[in-house]
């Protein structure tokens, strides 16, 4: 993949058309050591680490059998960790901020590993692996989506949303196909890696802003969290709305990720507290 800045054109956008019996129940709520609220979580490729990031600047792991496992403190940041991922192998940890800078941490050692900035980012507030780990995507403040080859540090080109509204969350679908971007006027986009075409997008209702957005396995569920407290998830293929339900929290919901046997969504709130809710199958 080149360089450089891609301009989307009109995508076709998908409007959730029918409701369909998918009931989350919650299952549990996880709460940091003194934190104000929680920006973002995720989980690793085994299902067996969940990282969540903090306004203290912090990034705690958990061991889902064990509780609480380890905590790295974000080098320089007073805005707090915005966004947080784990490489597919399991072995980094990046975490962005709003100062423009991802950082990389090796898992095995502790260490910090390599620094990513983007001066003309207005911030960057959520990061994602792409498939291998070989790229690294985040969502910057000033309306775009950067990309970086993990390998060289080099830059690797970067999309631009519809009216450069702020960028809350950027993941990749399963097989690294499909990168979907979350903004701040309630919109999520989906774009193809292949020909950097900008193919699809859900509207979030009644949504004050779409902080976060995930795939579930096999990429034909996409979630997303916005600033009502509120989940929506939906069926890609369709773009039916499969059910939108409330996190306990009245902060909003921060960040979003699936488990990945996709029985587990948990919830980063605003409240300083990740919900794990248990994901029911749509009534045949």
């Amino acid at each position: 993949m080149g360089g450089g800045e891609w301009q989307p054109a009109d995508p076709e956008r998908i409007g959730p058309s029918r409701v369909l019996p998918l009931r989350p129940a919650l299952a549990a709520a996880l709460s940091l050591p003194g934190c104000r609220a929680v920006y973002a979580v995720t989980f690793g490729l085994d299902g067996e680490v969940l990282a969540a990031a903090d306004a203290n600047g912090y990034t705690y792991l958990w061991d889902m059998a064990g509780g609480l496992a380890a905590s790295f403190a974000h080098p320089g940041s007073s805005r707090g960790v915005l966004g947080v991922a784990i490489d597919p192998g399991g072995n980094l940890l990046a975490s962005a901020d709003g100062n423009g800078r991802v950082y990389l941490w090796d898992l095995v050692s502790g260490e910090l590993a390599r620094t990513f900035v983007s001066r003309r980012s207005g911030g960057l507030n959520d990061v994602a692996f792409g498939l291998g780990g070989d790229l690294l995507a985040a969502a910057g403040g000033s309306g775009q989506v950067y990309l970086w080859d993990v390998v060289s540090g080099r830059s690797a080109g970067s999309y631009v949303i519809p009216g450069r509204t702020t960028v809350y969350g950027v993941t990749f679908g399963p097989g690294g196909k499909v990168l979907a971007a979350a903004c701040g006027i309630g919109w999520v986009y989906l774009w193809d890696m292949t020909t950097r075409g900008l193919v699809g997008a859900f509207p979030g209702p009644g949504s004050r802003g779409v902080n976060a957005v995930a795939f579930g396995p096999g990429g034909g569920l996409v979630a997303a969290a916005d600033g009502n407290g509120q989940v929506n998830l939906w069926d890609v293929a369709s773009g039916a709305l499969l059910r939108g339900f409330a996190d306990p929290g009245s902060r909003g919901v921060n960040g979003v990720a699936f488990s990945p046997g996709g029985d587990l969504l948990a919830a980063a709130d605003g409240n300083g507290c990740t919900y794990l809710w248990k994901i029911g199958s749509p009534a045949s």
